[in-house]
């Protein structure tokens, strides 16, 4: 999470189907059926006439349901550290974005602990730095509502470009910029966002073998996360090296695949923590195969900011209440 105040904190609870959600610009939000309290910090990175960029952190998982406004372009990259939000009835893999123009429709779930970058331009500024400066066409490279990024240090990157401005913005106001230097901000902002999508060199024409062994794992992973998956069992499903499998993983994944599968088991614990699934802590952990309680309470802690047992305790006494 980031120390820099927020320009806005919204704090959402959950309510009546009737009553209406609370909106943050043009996102419509409301909480997920296993969610019963949100808090939502935005930092306004630009919010000027042609291109509004904004970054938001999310302390639980919450439902954004919106639209883009017609002759607009979105852009969204997602950071969960655990968990793969989901856009329009897909999961997200670490090195997709959110690729939206003109009336399309977005239903977004972000994960616990999520940071989202979000950039709207118009269309017309996009096509002007699409020819100005031989930037990426992600309209064009998209796939179903995303485009995957070839390395994920060009993902990276991206976010690097809008913290760079991030930075900028709150050490000079917004409001006490002039409209001509606004506008090169806008302009800059677009262009090393796009072109830190570009995939580099030979990248862009062949896929290499170790990034197709990421994508087959990862799938792997989430369709078999009740298994103690090791590394080894890994190698010998995918029917690979080792070190293909990890350095293929990191580079496509920007994480181990290792540390992916601890993410996901610790993003299913709290899952079940929060419906009150099992009836202990212990026995919670012992069906995702975490056999070391103290590296367990220590690794989900680092991931949620508390330990396990006061996940399990708050949504005990809110079950509780809803059932009188």
């Amino acid at each position: 999470m980031c120390s820099t105040i927020p320009d806005e904190v919204f704090h959402v609870t959950s309510t009546p189907t009737d009553t209406p959600h609370r909106t943050i610009g043009r996102w419509e939000m409301s909480l997920t059926p296993s969610e019963y309290e949100a808090s939502i910090r935005q930092h306004k990175v630009i919010d000027g006439p042609r291109l509004q960029c904004s970054r938001l952190e999310f302390d639980s998982a919450v439902t954004l349901v919106s639209s883009v406004p017609h002759g607009f372009v979105s852009v969204a990259i997602s950071q969960s550290s655990v968990g793969r939000p989901t856009v329009n009835d897909h999961k997200l893999r670490p090195n997709e974005i959110i690729v939206l123009y003109s009336g399309e429709p977005v239903h977004y779930v972000c994960e616990p602990n999520e940071t989202l970058f979000t950039l709207t331009t118009t269309m017309e500024h996009y096509v002007q730095c699409l020819e100005g400066h031989s930037t990426i066409d992600v309209l064009a490279g998209r796939n179903e509502h995303r485009f995957q990024v070839a390395n994920f240090k060009l993902m990276q990157s991206a976010i690097e470009a809008i913290n760079a401005h991030f930075i900028d913005a709150s050490n000079t106001p917004l409001q006490q910029r002039s409209g001509s230097e606004i506008s090169a901000v806008e302009d800059a902002l677009l262009t090393s966002l796009l072109k830190a999508l570009k995939p580099a060199g030979r990248s862009a024409l062949r896929t290499p073998t170790r990034r197709k062994v990421a994508i087959e794992a990862i799938e792997y992973i989430h369709q078999n996360s009740k298994k103690a998956l090791c590394m080894k069992a890994l190698v010998r499903q995918l029917e690979t090296t080792t070190r293909t499998l990890h350095h293929g993983f990191v580079e496509t994944f920007g994480i181990s695949p290792i540390a992916y599968v601890r993410n996901l088991r610790l993003a299913n614990v709290r899952r079940d923590l929060i419906c009150n699934t099992w009836p202990t802590v212990t026995e919670t952990a012992m069906y995702w195969n975490f056999h070391h309680l103290s590296r367990f309470s220590k690794a989900y802690q680092d991931a949620y900011g508390e330990i396990p047992s006061e996940t399990a305790r708050r949504n005990a006494v809110r079950l509780s209440t809803s059932n009188r």
